[in-house]
């Protein structure tokens, strides 16, 4: 079975994962998709905007539907502080993969195949460093 390891807009997916002061709870957002999650701490916030993000890229790749699954990007602002933060912290690096129908021309290219993205997580602000 082949393997598809880049997605291009997808790999890596970037998650900036940040604490809130104002709730007082942990937030994961992804920056290509939007998608976020909030938490009561870090391991879980990482671990549930990465089950979501394999469940909606599996989905999106299943759908051939790429552009919905990109149309509403974070804020620049997150961008910015992902860049910020993955300069001077050192990232937290997960792989998604899942087995999927692929769109019918990358499937007619390469047959049958498990897809596999990288998910890195850039932390900013933590309870500890607000």
């Amino acid at each position: 079975m082949s393997k598809v390891t880049t997605l291009q807009l997808l790999d890596p997916l970037k998650v900036f994962l940040e604490y809130d002061n104002q709730y007082e709870i942990y937030v994961a957002q992804c920056l290509q998709t939007g998608h976020l999650v909030t938490a009561d701490d870090t391991d879980t916030a990482k671990q549930m905007i990465t089950e979501l993000l394999q469940d909606e890229v599996s989905s999106a790749v299943q759908d051939n539907n790429i552009n919905e699954l990109l149309s509403n990007p974070a804020p620049i602002e997150s961008w910015a502080k992902w860049e910020m933060a993955s300069k001077v912290a050192r990232l937290d690096e997960r792989k998604i993969q899942f087995l999927g129908a692929l769109p019918s021309q990358l499937r007619l290219l390469i047959g049958p195949a498990e897809v596999e993205t990288a998910i890195r997580i850039a932390t900013g602000r933590t309870s500890t460093a607000a």
